[in-house]
C-alpha cells in the first residue's frame, strides 16, 4: 500500500509539472479547494500535499492563498505523523511574514510539536500524532513515551511505530498477508521498554497464546498456551514493576471476566479476581503494581459502568467512581495517585480524575477537560501526556436505485433518513417494500444504547419501535410483514432472537440457542414464516448455521465453519436454498440440509460483512469484497447460481446489502472513517494534569470539614 501510494504521488506530480495540465490552469483558490477535498473528505493526504505544495510554490498566485496552502502542507504531514511537518510550518513563518493569521497558526502548531519540559505551559492542548489507514486504536505507549506498539491489521502482525519520526517496523512476520488466520492483540511494554507481552492467536492449531518478544522479534517465548476450545484467552494488561509477572485479563465476548497474575518464571496463572458474567471493559495495573482498576456495570440490568479499585494481591473491589452515569476507565496517572476516567456526568463525555489513596477514593471526581468524547484509551507517557484514539466510525443507511437489466446503479446513493446522521445501520425491507427498518446506535464504543426505527418509504414518516438494551446483530421482517425479528446480545446474559409486533413494538416471542454460551447472529425467515435460519457462535467454538422450527423448537445444523469466523447468510426467494458467505467463499446449501455447493472459491480481496443478497428472480447471488487497491472500499460482485465466474459490477457499496423485494432499489450501510478502516487517528492530551495537582487535596479537605 505504501509503495503504491508513493508511486501515485510521483505520477501525479509528473502530471502537474508536464505541459499545460488543466489543474495548473485553474485558479489558486480552486486548486486550494481541491486540496481541502483531498485532505478532509477523501483522506488522501499524499495527494493533498502535492496540490498544496504546487500552490505554495506558484509565485504568480495570491500570497494569502499560498500561505494557507503551505500551512496545510504542514497539517497533512502532521496527520501522517511525518517529521516534515515542522519544516513546513517553519516555511510559513519565513516565506509569508505578512500573512498574520497563517503565521500565528504555524507558530501554534510548532509549539504543540515541540516537546518542552512539563509545566512550561499551563494551557491544556490536544495534538494529533498519527493519522491514516494503518492506525490501530488499541495500542500501547512505551515507558519513555517515544514508541507505540500496535497491530497492523493489514496482516495481523505486531508492529512498533516511532511517533517522533513517523516510522514503523513489524515485530512478527506473517509474510505480509492473511493467508493464515494468526494475529496479535493487546501488546504491553515491559518496565524497561525492551520487551513486549502480547496475545497471539495461532489459527492453524486454533490455539491461544500469551507471548513475550523483544523489538527484533527474534527472541519469542510462549509464556502460556491453551486450545481455543478451553475458552481461556489470556491478554496482558500490564507488567508488575519488578518484571516478575504480568497482570492478565481473560476475555469472553469482548469483556474481561477474570483478572489473573501470570508468572514470567514458569507461566503459572494465579487468580486475582473473577469479574463474573458482566465483565469489565478495561483493566489497568497501577504504576507501583499494588492496585488494579477496572470498569464494569454495577448490576446485570445497567447499561452504564462504574470504576473499581482492588489490591493486586487479591481482595474485594471498591467503587471509586460511581453514580447514575457512565464512567469509563482510561488509566492510572503516572504518579499512581489518581485514576483518569471518561464520564458523561455533565452530559457529554469529559475527562475526570479521582484521587485514590490506599485503594479508596479521596474526595470527589475533578473535571480536567470537557468534550473528550468516548475514546479508545492507549495510555500515559512518563511526562503525563495521555494518548487516545477517537471513534471515527460513521455509518449511514443509504439507498440506490438499481437497474436490473443493465446491472448498474440508476442514481447516486442518498441517505435513507435525515435522522441520526452517522449512526444508522442494518437496513431491512418490509415484504411489500413500503417500509424500511433500521437500527440507530452510537458506534463501536457504546453499541448497547440502541433503538429500532421504522421508516415509511411513501410518506417519509418515522417512528421508534423499541429502545434496545443490548447489541443488535441482525434485523429481519416476517413474511407477513406483521413483525420484525432482531438478534440481541448482552455481555451479562445469553444472546436471544426477539420477535416484535411491528405496530406496538411488544415482544411476541423470543428464543436463544439451546447450546450453552452461544451467541445468535445473522437471522432470516423462511417464506412460510414457521422456520428461521440463524448463525450461532460461541467463544472457542466453530461457527454454525442452524435451521430452527418455531413450532416445535427443533434445530438442524446445516453448516459448520471455523472457530470465530463469521458466516453471512441469505435465503433464496423460493426458500429452497441458503447462500452462505464464509471466509472468502460463497456456497449454496439446501434449506433442508445436505452437501454444500461452492459458487465462489477464494474470491478476490477480503470478505465484506453481511454483504450478501439474492436477485429477486433467484438466478444470482450478489456479494461484496473489500479491495486493497480501492483503499478498503467494498465492490459489488454477482455470481450465477447455475455456475460460472463472478461478474465485477464495478460499483462501490457498503455492508449489510439488502435488495427491495422488486429488485429496483438497494439499501446498504455506507461506512466511513474508522468504520471502513480507511482512517484512524491517535491524539495526545498534554498539560492537563498539572491543573489537578492541588485541587484533589482541597476537595479532600472540604469533605473532612
Amino acid at each position: 500500500m505504501r509503495t503504491r501510494s508513493r508511486y501515485m504521488v510521483v505520477l501525479l506530480l509528473a502530471c502537474l509539472l508536464s505541459a499545460p495540465a488543466p489543474l495548473l490552469s485553474q485558479s489558486a483558490s480552486a486548486r486550494f479547494e481541491q486540496g481541502l477535498l483531498k485532505e478532509n473528505a477523501e483522506g488522501t493526504l499524499d495527494e493533498a500535499i502535492v496540490i498544496f505544495k504546487g500552490i505554495a510554490d506558484d509565485k504568480a498566485a495570491d500570497p494569502a492563498v499560498r500561505a494557507k496552502a503551505q500551512l496545510h502542507v504542514g497539517i497533512c504531514y502532521e496527520k501522517l505523523g511525518n517529521a516534515q511537518a515542522r519544516g513546513a510550518y517553519e516555511r510559513v513563518i519565513a516565506d509569508f511574514p505578512k500573512q498574520a493569521s497563517e503565521v500565528a497558526a504555524a507558530r501554534d502548531r510548532l509549539a504543540a510539536l515541540t516537546a518542552g519540559p512539563r509545566g512550561t505551559s499551563s494551557l491544556p492542548t490536544l495534538r494529533l500524532v498519527w493519522s491514516g489507514a494503518n492506525v490501530d486504536p488499541l495500542g500501547a505507549i512505551s515507558p519513555d513515551g517515544r514508541l507505540l506498539a500496535y497491530v497492523d491489521w493489514n496482516t495481523g502482525d505486531l508492529a512498533v511505530r516511532d511517533l517522533r519520526l513517523g516510522q514503523s517496523h513489524t515485530i512478527t512476520n506473517k509474510g505480509g498477508n492473511w493467508k493464515t488466520d494468526d494475529y496479535a492483540f493487546s501488546p504491553r511494554w515491559s518496565p524497561d521498554g525492551k520487551r513486549l507481552a502480547y496475545y497471539w492467536y495461532q489459527g492453524k492449531g486454533e490455539v491461544n497464546e500469551l507471548r513475550l518478544a523483544d523489538q527484533s522479534g527474534k527472541n519469542v517465548r510462549v509464556l502460556y498456551s491453551s486450545p481455543r476450545a478451553e475458552r481461556r484467552e489470556v491478554n496482558p494488561v500490564g507488567w508488575f514493576p519488578d518484571g516478575s509477572a504480568l497482570l492478565g485479563a481473560v476475555y469472553r465476548r469482548g469483556y474481561a471476566t477474570e483478572i489473573v497474575r501470570v508468572s514470567l518464571d514458569n507461566g503459572e496463572i494465579s487468580p486475582v479476581w473473577k469479574v463474573g458474567l458482566i465483565g469489565a471493559s478495561r483493566v489497568c495495573l497501577s504504576p507501583d503494581g499494588r492496585y488494579v482498576a477496572f470498569d464494569a456495570p454495577p448490576d446485570s440490568e445497567s447499561l452504564n459502568t462504574d470504576v473499581f479499585v482492588m489490591p493486586a494481591s487479591g481482595g474485594r473491589p471498591v467503587p471509586v467512581v460511581s453514580g447514575p452515569y457512565d464512567d469509563r476507565l482510561l488509566d492510572w496517572t503516572p504518579d499512581g495517585r489518581r485514576v483518569l476516567v471518561a464520564s458523561n456526568r455533565s452530559g457529554a463525555y469529559d475527562a475526570w480524575s479521582v484521587q485514590v489513596d490506599g485503594g479508596r477514593a479521596e474526595g470527589s471526581p475533578l473535571l480536567l477537560r470537557k468534550d473528550v468524547g468516548m475514546v479508545f484509551p492507549i495510555g500515559f507517557s512518563p511526562d503525563g501526556s495521555y494518548y487516545f484514539a477517537p471513534d471515527l466510525g460513521v455509518r449511514d443507511v443509504v439507498l440506490v436505485d438499481w437497474n436490473v437489466e443493465s446491472r448498474k446503479a440508476a442514481s447516486a446513493p442518498v441517505l435513507a433518513t435525515e435522522h441520526f446522521s452517522g449512526s444508522t445501520r442494518l437496513p431491512a425491507w418490509s415484504p411489500d417494500g413500503r417500509k424500511l427498518a433500521y437500527l440507530v446506535d452510537h458506534g463501536f464504543l457504546r453499541p448497547a444504547d440502541a433503538r429500532l426505527r421504522i421508516h415509511d418509504m411513501e410518506t417519509g414518516a418515522e417512528r421508534t419501535l423499541v429502545d434496545v438494551n443490548g447489541s443488535v446483530y441482525s434485523l429481519s421482517w416476517s413474511p407477513d410483514g406483521n413483525s420484525v425479528a432482531m438478534t440481541v446480545s448482552r455481555a451479562q446474559s445469553a444472546s436471544v432472537c426477539r420477535v416484535l409486533d411491528v405496530t406496538s413494538g411488544k415482544l411476541i416471542r423470543q428464543f436463544a440457542s439451546p447450546r450453552k454460551g452461544e451467541s445468535v447472529f445473522n437471522f432470516v425467515w423462511s417464506a412460510e414464516g414457521d422456520v428461521v435460519y440463524y448463525v450461532a457462535m460461541a467463544f472457542g467454538s466453530r461457527t454454525t448455521l442452524l435451521r430452527h422450527d418455531l413450532r416445535t423448537g427443533d434445530e438442524v445444523t446445516l453448516y459448520t465453519g471455523g472457530a470465530g469466523v463469521p458466516i453471512d447468510i441469505a435465503l433464496s426467494p423460493d426458500g429452497r436454498h441458503v447462500a452462505v458467505a464464509h471466509a472468502r467463499r460463497v456456497i449454496l446449501i439446501a434449506a433442508t440440509g445436505g452437501e454444500p455447493h461452492e459458487l465462489v472459491s477464494e474470491a478476490v480481496g477480503r470478505r465484506a460483512a453481511d454483504t450478501l443478497a439474492w436477485s429477486p428472480d433467484g438466478k444470482y447471488v450478489y456479494f461484496g469484497r473489500q479491495l486493497q487497491e480501492l483503499q478498503g472500499a467494498i465492490r459489488l460482485y454477482r455470481v450465477a447460481v447455475a455456475g460460472g465466474a463472478p461478474d465485477d459490477l464495478n460499483f462501490e457499496i457498503g455492508e449489510e446489502l439488502r435488495f427491495r423485494p422488486d429488485g429496483r432499489r438497494l439499501a446498504f450501510t455506507r461506512l466511513e472513517g474508522e468504520a471502513q478502516k480507511l482512517r484512524g487517528e491517535i491524539w495526545v492530551m498534554e498539560n492537563f494534569l498539572p491543573l489537578a495537582k492541588e485541587a484533589p487535596a482541597a476537595s479532600a479537605q472540604k469533605v473532612k470539614k
